[in-house]
């Protein structure tokens, strides 16, 4: 797949819904960077800053789904909760198609029970790892009492898409769990959607780490990609050299909190990061982060202003 890149770091407006059909201002930092795309058709995945966790918009021709919807307890969990449905009001969203739960985890599925009840949603999918979690039983409870449409989902399903030219395909986890003991891994089973629109690619991992990344090598799952969401907030249990060789990303995007306990990004995958591409963004420091592409092209848009010489620093774990 040839990457044409069109990537241009702009600062986000102040109504978030600017952002995917032009306007704002062009950052300092864009001055090597192409225009913000414009086509009325484009196809945009929203990195939501939302702390220490995932929330991700995927949108185009007026319709939405949701990858997850994480919250974390810096900041504390209204303030993640808030903020989700902040950015999603800022888009007038009263459906979502899907809810895409990666994996089972606090900081991936916190918020999504009050997403069910807030929002119309049309088909909820996650890995089908039981988890005894009092969010995840809750989170399941709700889906039953109320009927709404829920599949499990493995390498090899492609999901629906609502969006005409956009293809949806799962590469992880594979139909037999990765297993951790006795138990399935929760972060090892992270659902990886593959997004295609015309010429230009999305991949999207959760927290799937190093086993998972392995084993979607091994299973010749074709894991090139434009744009990469990076696994596990930027962890060193993620994004392994010989995972990124095979996807070659041009964008990187890493979802993690400010000043996280973790850590998070690790050195180490960032200065692998740094050597596939100088489009790396984390919504620690860039806040909101919107790709956009017209199915050719693609441009890169931030709420803050981007400093790459500051994203590219790793962070410290609390003391």
């Amino acid at each position: 797949m040839s990457k044409q890149i069109a990537a241009a770091v702009v600062v986000i407006a102040a109504a978030v819904c600017v952002v995917i059909f032009g306007g704002g201002m062009i950052s300092p930092a864009s001055s090597p960077l192409a225009p913000l795309i414009t086509d009325e058709h484009a196809f945009s995945m929203h990195v939501i800053d939302v702390g220490q966790a995932d929330a991700i918009l995927l949108s185009k021709d007026g319709k939405f789904a949701l990858v997850d919807a994480g919250e974390t307890m810096k900041p504390s969990e209204r303030e993640a909760r808030d903020k989700l449905f902040a950015y999603l009001d800022s888009l007038n969203v009263t459906r979502l198609e899907f809810l895409l739960l990666t994996h089972q985890d606090y900081d991936h599925i916190g918020s999504a029970l009050d997403v069910l009840k807030k929002y119309d949603v049309g088909t909820v999918y996650d890995n089908g790892v039981v988890h005894t979690s009092a969010t995840y039983e809750k989170l399941m409870t709700h889906i039953l009492d109320q009927k709404i449409p829920y599949r499990v989902v493995a390498a090899g399903d492609v999901i629906s898409s609502p969006w005409q030219g956009v293809t949806l395909e799962v590469l992880s986890p594979q139909k037999d769990l990765i297993m951790s003991g006795k138990n399935p891994d929760i972060n090892e089973n992270s659902v990886v959607i593959k997004a295609v629109y015309q010429n230009v690619s999305y991949l999207l991992t959760g927290d799937a780490e190093k086993k998972a990344e392995e084993a979607m090598f091994a299973a010749g799952e074709d894991l090139n990609a434009d744009i990469l969401k990076a696994g596990h907030h930027g962890s060193s249990t993620s994004s392994t050299q010989k995972f990124l060789n095979a996807v070659s990303p041009a964008v990187i995007v890493i979802s993690l909190g400010e000043g996280n306990e973790y850590g998070h990004p690790h050195k180490e995958p960032l200065e692998r990061f740094v050597q596939m591409t100088k489009h790396i963004y984390r919504t620690d420091m860039d806040g909101d982060i919107v790709v956009t592409t017209d199915g050719n092209v693609y441009s890169v848009v931030t709420r803050k202003a981007h400093v790459y010489e500051n994203v590219i620093v790793p962070n410290q774990a609390a003391a």
